[in-house]
Formats: C-alpha cells, sequence, structure tokens
C-alpha cells in the first residue's frame, strides 16, 4: 500500500513470524511493505507500536495483490455477469463457466485471502500483549479495529466468490470454512459454515471495530486506503443490503453520506485521486507495479501495452445507448481487443505501466445506491429516492426523474440497478447485484441465477485433499 508519511512513501520486505500465516489451509508468505531501515527480525514483529503498524500494512499489502483485490476478483464479477466479454485465454474457464476445483487461478485468489486474513487475525491477537509504554491505547485499538476492518473484507469477498447468495436458503447455503485465531502451530481443519454464519462473523468485527476505527487521517492517501468509520459504515451498509436488511442498508448508508469527509465529485476526475468520492480504495504506487495483472492490464486494449481481455459486452453498450448523452459512456474508447476485434474499453483505469492506479473498493457514490434502492424496497415511490438518483443522474448529464416518472415501487428498484451497474461497471459490483435481485448472469442463458449450478467457485481441490473437514463439501457441480 501507499504508506505515506510514516514509512518515507518506501516498499520493502520484512520477515513476519514464521509459520504466521501457516495452516492446512494456506501457504506461508513472507511479503510485508515496510521501512528500508527497518530489517526487521521475525522475533520482533509484535514487541512494540511501530512493528505492530507495520505488520498491520503487511495486511493492506497482501490485500494489493491481484488475486485478492487488485484486479482479478473486479473483473471475475464483471465477466462472469453481463458488464463485460472475456476474449482472454488464462481465466475462460471461469467466463464459460466450465472451470475445475484444479484450477491454478482459483486456488491462487483462496490460498492468497487467507494469508491476509491470517495476518489480520495476528494482529487481533498479538496487539492487545504488546509491552511497550509509548504505544497509546488509542492507536492499539485502532490497529486491532483495522484489522478486523480488513478480516471483514476480506471474508466477505471470498464469501462472494464461493457461496451462494443469501437469497438462496436465507442464508443457509454452505458459506467458508472461518478462522479468526492467530496461528499457534497447531493445524486445524475448520468446516464450511452455512452463509448466515460468515455473514454474522463479518458484522461483528464491522461494529466491534467501528468505536475504535479513526473518521480520518490527515494525508489523504491514509484517509482513503486505510479503514476508518466510513469505510466500515459503508461495508455494513453494503452487508445488510445484499441480506434484504434494508432499514440497515439505508441506515448504515447515510451515516456516511451524513458525513463530511464523502461528497460526490463534480466530474469523473477523481478516479486515483483520494478525493471525497473515495471511502476505501487500495492504494498502489510505482513499485506496486502488477502490469497485466492490474485492472488496467485487464481493461484497456492491446494499441496501448493493455492485454485487451475485457472489452464492454454488447448488453452494457445497449444500456448505456437508451440514454446516449451519459456521461460516463464518454469516459472509454475503442481498441484493439487480444482477438484483434475492435471493442470498447473503458477509461476507468488509464495507467497500463507502471499500473499504478488505485483500486476503488468502496465509492461514496454506492451509498447514494444503496439507500435509494433500500427506501424504495420498503416504502416504493418516494421523494428521498428520487433525489439521491438525481444526483447521480445530474452529474453523468441526463434529465432527472420526477415522483411521476414510476408507477411503480419495482419500476423505480429496476432503474435504480441499472443506475447502479453504470455507475459501478468495471468496479466488481455487477455479479453479485445480479444473483441477490434473482436474474440471470447472462442473458442468453435464463438459468445462470442464484442457486444455480456453477455460478459460484469451486472450492480448491487441494484444500479439500488436506482438509477433512471440506471432504464431500464441494459446491454442486464442480
Amino acid at each position: 500500500m501507499k504508506t505515506a508519511k510514516m514509512n518515507g512513501q518506501k516498499k520493502i520486505l520484512i520477515w513476519l513470524l514464521a509459520g504466521l500465516t501457516c495452516t492446512s489451509l494456506f501457504s506461508c508468505s513472507k511479503d510485508l511493505d515496510q521501512n528500508p531501515e527497518q530489517q526487521i527480525p521475525t522475533d520482533e514483529v509484535f514487541t512494540s507500536g511501530p512493528t505492530a503498524l507495520s505488520a498491520l500494512y503487511g495486511v493492506y499489502s497482501r490485500s494489493q495483490r491481484p488475486e485478492v483485490c487488485g484486479g482479478q476478483t473486479q473483473i471475475i464479477a464483471d465477466f462472469m455477469a453481463d458488464n463485460v466479454n472475456y476474449v482472454g485465454s488464462s481465466m475462460s474457464d471461469i467466463s464459460n463457466f466450465i472451470t475445475s476445483p484444479a484450477s491454478s487461478i482459483v486456488s491462487e485468489m483462496w490460498r492468497i485471502h487467507f494469508d491476509a486474513i491470517m495476518g489480520a487475525n495476528a494482529v487481533v491477537d498479538k496487539v492487545p500483549g504488546i509491552k511497550d509504554a509509548s504505544f497509546t491505547a488509542a492507536d492499539r485499538k485502532m490497529y486491532i479495529a483495522e484489522a478486523k476492518f480488513m478480516r471483514a473484507i476480506l471474508y466477505f469477498n471470498l464469501l462472494n466468490l464461493f457461496s451462494q447468495p443469501y437469497q438462496v436458503s436465507q442464508g443457509g447455503a454452505p458459506g467458508i470454512p472461518v478462522v479468526t485465531a492467530a496461528f499457534d502451530g497447531t493445524i486445524t481443519y475448520p468446516a464450511r459454515g452455512t452463509v448466515n454464519d460468515v455473514q454474522a462473523q463479518i458484522e461483528k468485527d464491522l461494529l466491534d471495530a467501528l468505536p475504535d476505527l479513526s473518521d480520518t487521517f490527515s494525508d489523504p492517501m491514509l484517509a482513503r486506503g486505510r479503514a476508518t468509520k466510513g469505510a466500515a459504515n459503508a461495508l455494513l451498509s453494503r452487508l445488510y443490503l445484499y441480506r434484504e436488511q434494508w432499514d440497515k442498508a439505508a441506515q448504515y448508508a447515510k451515516a456516511v453520506l451524513d458525513a463530511p469527509y464523502y461528497k460526490l465529485a463534480g466530474d469523473y476526475a477523481f478516479y486515483d485521486g483520494n478525493t471525497k468520492e473515495d471511502v476505501f480504495s487500495i492504494q498502489n504506487t510505482e513499485t506496486d507495479n502488477y502490469g497485466t495483472n492490474s485492472l488496467a492490464g485487464y481493461y484497456r486494449p492491446t494499441s496501448v501495452g493493455g492485454s485487451g481481455f475485457c472489452p464492454f459486452s454488447p448488453e452494457l453498450i445497449q444500456a448505456f445507448s437508451a440514454e446516449a448523452i451519459d456521461k460516463r459512456f464518454a469516459m472509454s474508447d475503442e481498441g484493439t481487443a487480444t482477438n484483434l476485434e475492435k471493442r470498447r474499453f473503458t477509461l476507468k483505469f488509464p495507467d497500463v505501466s507502471p499500473a499504478k492506479d488505485n483500486v476503488p473498493m468502496i465509492r461514496v457514490t454506492e451509498m447514494y445506491l444503496n439507500r435509494a434502492e433500500a427506501l424504495a424496497a420498503t416504502a416504493g415511490v418516494n421523494q428521498e429516492s428520487i433525489d439521491l438518483m438525481n444526483a447521480l443522474r445530474t452529474r453523468a448529464g441526463l434529465p432527472e426523474w420526477t415522483i411521476s416518472t414510476f408507477a411503480t415501487g419495482d419500476a423505480l428498484i429496476t432503474a435504480i440497478l441499472n443506475e447502479r451497474r453504470k455507475e459501478l461497471c468495471f468496479e466488481g459490483h455487477r455479479r453479485m447485484d445480479v444473483l441477490r435481485r434473482g436474474q440471470s448472469l447472462r442473458a442468453n442463458d435464463p438459468d445462470k441465477k442464484a442457486g444455480a449450478d456453477r455460478v459460484i467457485l469451486p472450492i480448491p481441490q487441494r484444500e479439500i485433499d488436506l482438509s477433512p473437514s471440506l471432504k464431500g463439501h464441494q459446491n454442486p457441480g464442480y
């Protein structure tokens, strides 16, 4: 991550505690971002406030990886749905719903997510015991709270990939294993709980973290790149939206909208800017260069150095063409895809080299959409939902709606979801928005709905082979 003033904006490696991130589910990783003046020995990681912050930054650093929050999971969420046509080769099996439990890409997504989660667990477990008189109680609590936020968003990401949405069996479908303790040398084999179980842990972590998180930070990179109260409120709003707890989804979205730290930008120049539009973003610099595995690498054409793997789908172009003056569609251009076709590509992430675009995980825009949808789900056609959506439509150069624009609440919700699609395209939201609303991921395949085989990823075969608790618990269809 961008470590800013704390670490002189320099990036190096430290050695984390041997076995810190090792269980039967996860491999060891030793990469963290830290100060080059401090090659910290493994037995000194949790001995002081500065080394605790080092370990916390390591969790953020792991989360930068393409397999976690740095690109792959976002593009999968758009091409498994109907925003993107994946025309590459390495993930064509996922795009075509024929991937195997032996897939190395799927296996690495699982492994590196859990690697980051185990780093968060270590911070939560070890920081309370640090004996350092200069380590203030406020900082100690804040680091633990940030680790809990990161654990929550990592579990949320994994759950969405590997488990059916809440709407299948009202959260009773199989979830993913949950581990909240730091590794102590004992190998355990956690079983899959239900989706409700995992989401209850996510909710607990976020609610526990809220009181101790910072409101903001003076450095813009830290204000948008570290967990804050606004980020926790926003992720709670998303969680409750996905669970159809409409009152809470609206309540926590409003908490973000009412905070002075967040505001809609006047135009679309905010990407990668760490502005008030951003609630939480994965921070990248020139040294965090994942090349064609970055968002720009996937989403830019070959003519400018991208892979050309992920152009607009015809369905997304059609959604924009209904109101052709939409300024969000103007944030695109034509170029050559990897299959040599001329296709349309997004300009949200233009920096192919050194691929330093930040990754927007939560924007204030989403809170407008969450609250508008949640209010419409409970109150039908209502003025506040209309007003919230008009703020986004005005920025996009589109005519405003009125109460009389919609005859029913369902018609308003359909329109809100269409605005959500256009506003958040290429940011990893589309797949879950389609599944949670009972729609098909593909227009030409009406059976690709929540509950169907292969609309979620398989549990990696390596994990099933290692864990007695996972044997016989593969996702259906694999």
